[in-house]
């Protein structure tokens, strides 16, 4: 029984390369099961056999999923950023209303205004450094009658430390010094991404020649009206309209513990399927999507998934696409989803 070769789904970006290449290599073997001993294989020009294909979707099959570690590594560290900014930002508006609400306004004067948390990096941690030494300045100046010196700050009770400690600017400091240090683990981890993507795409340039190169090899060995000459898989999408867009929406499902992704289909008739890809971390970079599930048309519009949400306190970007019998595709807006 042949294989349907020629619907196999095109090369349209990085995530696509793994399925075209196996369709292709399941094609190549067949047109060297044509063959018989001592006739050799199939062999594309500058000696490039199936397993020289093969042995490139080994090397790219792995560096995509070292990409995809370090993009979790990544999406760690901007996580661990995160918590620690938003919560040094809620310590320093703690103060400020403690130092407004208690001593004259001169001292309130000092306090910087303080930037939200999207704010650039350097600004958020240059607003906190003015606090840390604010705080440490007051904690040295006689206070308000009814107040007194060092300043502290009350902490909610927990389960776990039902009355907890006052919060010091000790603490604020130590926990500056911490966040710089996530922001520093954050920088040192965006390196060997950049390096792991480096190697993804050099391991994509090999594999696109020969892909090209063998829609044009069965045709030099086989009889001209052999069956597998009509199933040769293609590497770029047919000619034909891009589809419109399906509408996604998504949330993170407590009770499943999973992120679900619902979204209306796309109007246009020449749609097959929809593919939902996803990347680590709340910023969509197409070049580092992946596959993380596909519904043909007239399945029930819905994705449940852990992909890109590995562990709590992270947070996945995923697309819904739209994509034609002929290859064409179009992307929904993405969806950003954050695992609590």
């Amino acid at each position: 029984m042949l294989h349907d070769f020629a619907v196999a789904p095109p090369i349209t970006g990085p995530s696509s390369y793994l399925p075209t290449i196996d369709l292709f290599a399941a094609h190549w073997a067949s047109v060297n099961a044509v063959f018989i001993a001592p006739v050799p294989a199939l062999i594309l020009e500058g000696n490039r056999t199936i397993s020289t294909l093969n042995g490139l979707r080994t090397q790219l099959a792995a560096s995509r999923t070292d990409v995809e570690v370090k993009l979790n590594a990544v999406e760690f560290a901007r996580a661990d950023q995160a918590a620690r900014r938003t919560a040094l930002l809620g310590r320093a508006a703690q103060l400020a209303d403690n130092v407004r609400t208690f001593w004259p306004s001169p001292y309130a004067a000092m306090l910087p205004d303080l930037p939200s948390a999207s704010t650039q990096p350097s600004l958020i941690e240059s607003a906190l450094d003015d606090v840390s030494d604010i705080w440490l300045r007051l904690n040295g100046t006689p206070p308000p009658n009814g107040t007194t010196t060092p300043i502290t700050l009350a902490t909610k009770p927990t389960a776990a430390v039902p009355i907890p400690p006052p919060y010091t600017q000790a603490n604020f400091s130590a926990e500056l010094a911490l966040l710089k240090t996530a922001q520093l683990t954050l920088k040192a981890a965006q390196i060997p991404l950049d390096n792991a993507r480096s190697f993804r795409n050099g391991i994509q340039n090999q594999v696109r020649p020969i892909l090209v190169d063998y829609r044009d090899g069965p045709g030099a060995r086989l009889a001209p009206n052999h069956p597998l000459l009509d199933t040769i898989p293609r590497y770029s999408p047919l000619p034909g309209g891009t589809p419109e867009p399906a509408n996604a929406t998504g949330h993170w499902d407590v009770p499943l513990g999973l992120a679900v992704i619902e979204f209306t289909p796309s109007p246009s008739t020449t749609v097959a399927r929809h593919e939902l890809r996803y990347v680590p971390g709340p910023e969509y970079n197409a070049d580092d999507e992946s596959i993380a599930g596909s519904i043909n048309v007239g399945s029930p519009s819905r994705f449940e998934t852990l992909a890109g949400l590995p562990v709590a306190g992270v947070t996945g970007s995923y697309r819904v696409y739209a994509i034609t019998a002929e290859g064409n595709e179009r992307t929904s807006a993405t969806v950003v989803i954050a695992r609590p």
